[in-house]
């Protein structure tokens, strides 16, 4: 068997795994919408340190998967730049070589775009306040349309 090659019977396990995985997933909504809302409040509750969290994470996953087959996976530096730029442009001359690698990959150049986008927007816990003084205005407002609108209905009576 070729190297990097899985056996039938290999394959068909891993089908199973996958198929009885994403019907757990996908059969029961709740959860999956559970899992999608946890995923993204994890995200934005501070998005510097979700970049940096992937960063690093998915830097030591793929130094992990790739340092013994991969010969441009030399050291964390050479992970870190294909991580970082999985993050953004994609741009590298090192690509993944195991199935591992590549899920790694797929999965940070999948979700690494939107999370850079949103890199320096304010945490949610220092999210802006609304400003009292455009509150009051607000209000002004409304109670400017409401005798307007009062106006228009009483001009339309016979």
């Amino acid at each position: 068997m070729a190297a990097g090659k899985l056996d039938p019977k290999a394959m068909k396990v891993l089908g199973t795994l996958a198929s009885q995985a994403l019907s757990t997933i996908v059969g029961d909504g709740d959860a999956w919408s559970d899992g999608k809302s946890a995923a993204r409040a994890l995200v934005t509750r501070d998005p510097i340190d979700s970049v940096l969290t992937t960063v690093t994470g998915a830097t030591m996953l793929f130094y992990l998967a790739e340092r013994k087959v991969n010969p441009k996976v030399k050291t964390l530096g050479d992970a870190a730049v294909f991580i970082t730029t999985c993050l953004s442009v994609g741009y590298s001359d090192i690509f993944a070589r195991t199935e591992a690698g590549k899920a790694i990959a797929s999965t940070v150049m999948t979700l690494g775009p939107s999370m850079t986008a949103k890199l320096f927007d304010p945490p949610k816990s220092q999210a802006p306040e609304r400003d009292p003084a455009l509150q009051e205005i607000a209000d002004l407002q409304r109670q400017i349309l409401a005798r307007l609108d009062a106006l228009v209905a009483a001009a339309q009576k016979p």
